[in-house]
C-alpha cells in the first residue's frame, strides 16, 4: 500500500491542537499535487486552507465538514497509481497518527517572545516584519492578455478562479511557496473574494430539550415536579432562584419560551467565537484592569489627514494615526511595552501592534510589526491589506501572534466612549471612541472644537496608574501634534 498518502490535519501555530473541518475545495476521483489547496479548516483564530503534501488522486474523504479533528489525524487518502477499496479501508484502518505531533503544546494563548528585553527575560527573536508588496490594479483587458498560461505554476482553486474571471495567470504576482499562484494572489489581482460560505447546522429552538442528566441539578421539588410534567430537562433552564436553584418561575418561563411564546433559534457557536468567549473570560477574571481616560483635540490631525489625502492621494485613516501614535509612545514610555508572566515580567524593544478588526462571526486582531519604524503611510497600507484578508479568511496565523500592545476603534461606528477587556498576555489595549464637535474653552473664549476619547486598559500588575496616566499623555501629545511624529 504504498502507493497510498495521507492528508493529514496540520499545525498551524504553536498552540493549535485540533480544527473543525468547513469545507472541502477538491472531490473524491480529482487529482492533487503538492501544494494544492484542498480542505478549508477552522482553528480557534481563523479559517485557513489545508495543502496536499503529496500527488496523485484524491480516493477517500475521510474527515468530514462539520467534524473536529486533532492535530496530524487522518483528512483524506491520496492514491498513485490503481488500487481497490479494500486496499483503501485497510490503510484508513491502519493509520496511525505522527505521535510527536499530537503532544500537546506547552505554550498557551499568545506565543509571542520578548524582541530585546529591558528587565528580567532572556528571551530574544522576533517575528520577522510583513513585506506587503505594492497594490497595482489592472483593467480586465489588462488581466486577460498574455500567452497560454497551462504552465504556470498554480494551484487548482488558483487556476479554477483565473479561469472563471478570464485572468491570464502570467499577470498576477505569484506569493506561494516556490513561486506559486495562490488563490489570494488572484483574488487580489482581480480584486475580488471568491469564498464559500461555511455551513452551519441552525435549528429552531421550540423541540430542543437536552437528553444529560438533570438530577443533580439544584432546582426546588415545585419546580422538579412542574418540569417533569412539562416534559423539559432542567439542563436547559436559566437558574434565578438562591444558590442557583431553578424555580417554578424559571420552568414556568422556559416552558413559554420552548411552547413559541417567545421564538428564537439556536445556532452553532464557532470555534472562533468560543475561542473569543474564552479568551476574554479568562482575561477579565485573571487579569485585575482598570482605566485611564483621556479627551484629545484631533482637529490638527484631521487638517494633517486632509492634506496627506487630498494633495499627495494617499488613503491614509484616523486610525492609523492613533496606531503611529501608540508606536511612538511605547517607544517613549517603553514601561508599558511589557507582559506579565508569573515571575517575571517581559520588557519588549519593539512596538508590535495588535489591531481589532471585526468580522462577521467575531473579530481578529492581525499584527503591524515594528510600527514605530514604519511611516503613515507604511502602516496605512499595511493596516488596509491585513484588513482585507482577514475578511477574505486568507491571514497567516503567525500574522495574528506576537503583538505588544493592542488598538480598538469603535469610532468609525458612532461610539463616543468605551472600555475594552486587554488582549493577554498583552498588558494594555486602547479603545478609541470616535470624533465628536465640541464645545471647548480657549484662552478664555468659548470655541468649537473636534474632541475624541480615548481609554487605556491596563493590566496593573505590571502597569500602575501614573505610568498610564504618563503614556496616555504621550499618545495625546502626538495626536495634537502629528507632526511630531512625522519626523
Amino acid at each position: 500500500m504504498s502507493n497510498l498518502k495521507a492528508l493529514t490535519v496540520p499545525k498551524w501555530g504553536m498552540s493549535m491542537e485540533e480544527g473543525e473541518i468547513t469545507e472541502w475545495r477538491v472531490d473524491v476521483g480529482d487529482e492533487v499535487a503538492v501544494g494544492d489547496e484542498v480542505v478549508d479548516i477552522e482553528t480557534s483564530k481563523i479559517i485557513n486552507t489545508a495543502e496536499s503534501t503529496c500527488n496523485g488522486t484524491l480516493v477517500r474523504i475521510v474527515a468530514q465538514p462539520g467534524e473536529i479533528h486533532r492535530v496530524a489525524m487522518l483528512l483524506g487518502v491520496v492514491a498513485q497509481g490503481e488500487v481497490t477499496d479494500a486496499e483503501i479501508d485497510a490503510f484508513v484502518a491502519n493509520f496511525e497518527p505522527d505521535a510527536a505531533a499530537l503532544v500537546p503544546s506547552l505554550v498557551s494563548g499568545d506565543d509571542s517572545k520578548p524582541q530585546v528585553p529591558h528587565a528580567v527575560s532572556t528571551e530574544k527573536a522576533a517575528p520577522p516584519t510583513i513585506a506587503v508588496p505594492p497594490v497595482v490594479e489592472k483593467s480586465e483587458k489588462a488581466l486577460s492578455d498574455g500567452p497560454d498560461d497551462t504552465a504556470v505554476n498554480a494551484s487548482s482553486v488558483a487556476r479554477r478562479i483565473a479561469k472563471a474571471h478570464n485572468i491570464n495567470l502570467h499577470n498576477v504576482n505569484p506569493t506561494g511557496r516556490n513561486g506559486r499562484v495562490s488563490k489570494w494572489d488572484v483574488e487580489k489581482a482581480a480584486g475580488i473574494s471568491v469564498r464559500a460560505p461555511v455551513k452551519r447546522a441552525v435549528e429552531t429552538s421550540q423541540k430542543v430539550v437536552s437528553s444529560l442528566d438533570d438530577s443533580r441539578i439544584a432546582a426546588t421539588p415545585v419546580a422538579r415536579r412542574l418540569a417533569k410534567k412539562l416534559a423539559l430537562n432542567l439542563n436547559d433552564i436559566v437558574p434565578t432562584g438562591r444558590r442557583n436553584r431553578v424555580t417554578k418561575d424559571d420552568v414556568e418561563n422556559a416552558a413559554r419560551l420552548l411552547s413559541g411564546a417567545s421564538d428564537f433559534n439556536v445556532q452553532k457557536v464557532s470555534r472562533m467565537r468560543k475561542a473569543i468567549a474564552a479568551r476574554l473570560s479568562e482575561a477579565k477574571q485573571t487579569i485585575p484592569h482598570y482605566r485611564v481616560n483621556v479627551e484629545i483635540d484631533i482637529d490638527s490631525l484631521l487638517a494633517q489627514r486632509k492634506y496627506m489625502n487630498g494633495e499627495l492621494g494617499h488613503r491614509i485613516s484616523v486610525n492609523d494615526f492613533v496606531i503611529k501614535a501608540c508606536a511612538s509612545a511605547l517607544k517613549r514610555v517603553p514601561e508599558v511595552n511589557v507582559q506579565f508572566a508569573g515571575d517575571t515580567v517581559r520588557a519588549f524593544e519593539r512596538a508590535d501592534i495588535s489591531v481589532a478588526v471585526a468580522l462577521d462571526g467575531g473579530l481578529v486582531t492581525p499584527v503591524i510589526r515594528n510600527a514605530c519604524t514604519k511611516s503613515l503611510l507604511q502602516i496605512s497600507e499595511e493596516s488596509r491589506d491585513l484588513a482585507h484578508r482577514a475578511h477574505s479568511g486568507a491571514l497567516a496565523i503567525d500574522e495574528l501572534q506576537g503583538g505588544t500592545f493592542s488598538v480598538s476603534n469603535l469610532g468609525m461606528f458612532g461610539v463616543d466612549q468605551f472600555d475594552a477587556i486587554i488582549n493577554a498576555p498583552q498588558a494594555a489595549i486602547l479603545a478609541v471612541g470616535a470624533g465628536k464637535e465640541k464645545a471647548v474653552a480657549r484662552d478664555g473664549k468659548l470655541a468649537s472644537a473636534t474632541m475624541m476619547t480615548l481609554s487605556l486598559s491596563c493590566d496593573h500588575r505590571v502597569i500602575d496608574g501614573a505610568l498610564a496616566a504618563n503614556f496616555l499623555q504621550s499618545v495625546k501629545g502626538f495626536l495634537e501634534n502629528p507632526a511630531s511624529m512625522l519626523v
